[in-house]
């Protein structure tokens, strides 16, 4: 499922060597305990700034993240993201769970 978007999201896993060719020091930023995101202009996001980022990116999220993104609401967007982080599992697998079994029944 495909959201509409504005800037083209791609997503390497961390122990990719494609993830380590575009940022060496990768390690360093701990992406296995936090969202890392890396900008066509070589900028480097991590944490909630990552998620604010992916946010903005999508069209139907970019009001979201720009909320979300001024100071006083700051700390809300990264126990957002701390949250997310943490449960993510469980999440992906309580929204996306009848997806996944629907696609999968065509197979």
């Amino acid at each position: 499922m495909r959201q509409p978007a504005y800037l083209e999201l791609v997503f390497h896993p961390f122990q990719s060597e494609e993830a380590r060719r575009l940022c060496p020091d990768l390690p360093r930023l701990q992406p296995e305990q936090r969202l890392i995101l890396l900008s066509d202009e070589g900028g480097i996001y991590v944490g909630e700034s990552a998620w604010l980022m992916c946010l903005y990116a999508l069209r139907d999220y970019r009001a979201w993240a720009q909320r979300l993104a001024v100071p006083a609401l700051r700390p809300l967007a990264q126990r957002l993201c701390m949250l997310i982080s943490h449960n993510r599992l469980s999440l992906s697998n309580a929204l996306f769970r009848n997806i996944i079994e629907h696609e999968g029944s065509r197979i």
